[in-house]
């Protein structure tokens, strides 16, 4: 993420080596950032606690939006396999897929 000074809007900077999907994980990511980072609190450069949560928040904006989609498709979240998802996102956290696909589970 690339921030502006005045009223030009902050950009992300991806890399054009960089496959459609990978991309897209980057871009939604770092929305999770713009999102989330402001109620961190602490040095995201210099505090580790402040690092992982900030960390944790662009994941987890990205895990919702990306099982959002897979659910928009027509899959069942109570057939999908959490930890090929994770593993497909990058997520190493597999229970935070695991909770993210049970809030698509009719009770």
């Amino acid at each position: 993420m690339a921030r502006t000074k005045g009223n030009i809007p902050d950009q992300i900077v991806v890399s054009e080596n960089l496959s459609d999907e990978q991309i897209e994980k980057v871009i939604l990511h770092e929305i999770g950032h713009a999102k989330n980072d402001s109620s961190v609190v602490g040095d995201y450069k210099y505090i580790g606690s402040a690092h992982s949560c900030s960390e944790h928040g662009a994941n987890n904006f990205l895990v919702h939006e990306k099982i959002k989609q897979y659910v928009a498709l027509g899959n069942e979240p109570d057939e999908a396999n959490y930890i090929n998802i994770a593993v497909s996102l990058g997520i190493s956290n597999f229970d935070e897929v695991r909770e993210e696909l049970l809030k698509y589970v009719a009770k």
